[in-house]
């Protein structure tokens, strides 16, 4: 999909120059003209140096990667967890994730998204409608956008943020889009099936 590229981009720029400006003293001198706050910086901080404060801004970080290197390979198996890891039922599942099923259920949870994605991409070749497209690319970007912040924050490769793990981690709102964006996608493949049966039927 054509689209997705220019979009990757753009997204690729804005976080280098986001970055560039969060780790900056000057940089964080502009951004506070824009209403962010002092523990928005906290959290960067404590993303850039997990083990400089454990008992505080850096605790919810610093368990998060102590309970998934202690999943190892399989995982203590599933409800036995033995790191206290704070909000685990919604922003930070994948640490419960890597936890109880270890490095092989983590990587299960990757195919599996990877494999949904695979089939929305699957949808719009099947319709080659334009439209239809522009609607996948949109609930492909929601859901990447997601996973990647989910996933990143829970082993420290992003900041913390309240960005839920799609179907797993608990929560109202983020459902129910997430549910309105796959039956965007199911209705997509149903009409263009029923459209291309009526023709042949037309066509007989």
């Amino acid at each position: 999909m054509e689209i997705l590229g220019p979009i990757f981009m753009v997204a690729a720029t804005i976080g280098t120059v986001t970055l560039l400006l969060v780790t900056q003293t000057w940089g964080r001198h502009i951004l506070e003209q824009f209403g962010f706050q002092a523990y928005q910086f906290s959290r960067v901080d404590s993303w850039l140096d997990p083990q400089g404060d454990t008992s505080n801004a850096g605790y919810q970080l610093w368990q998060s990667i102590k309970a998934i290197g202690s999943g190892g390979l399989t995982g203590t198996g599933f409800d036995v967890s033995h790191v206290n890891v704070p909000v685990r039922e919604s922003d930070m599942i994948f640490s419960v994730i890597g936890e109880n099923f270890g490095f092989i259920g983590s990587v299960l949870v990757l195919a599996l998204y990877f494999l949904l994605i695979y089939q929305i991409f699957q949808v719009v070749y099947d319709t080659s409608n334009q439209f239809y497209a522009y609607i996948a690319a949109g609930v492909v970007m929601m859901l990447l956008f997601h996973i990647f912040e989910n996933i990143g924050m829970n082993i420290g490769l992003v900041p913390l943020t309240g960005i839920p793990l799609p179907f797993i981690s608990q929560g109202g709102s983020a459902i129910i889009g997430n549910m309105i964006g796959i039956g965007l996608i199911m209705s997509m493949r149903y009409h263009n099936q029923s459209f291309t049966l009526s023709n042949r039927q037309g066509f007989a």
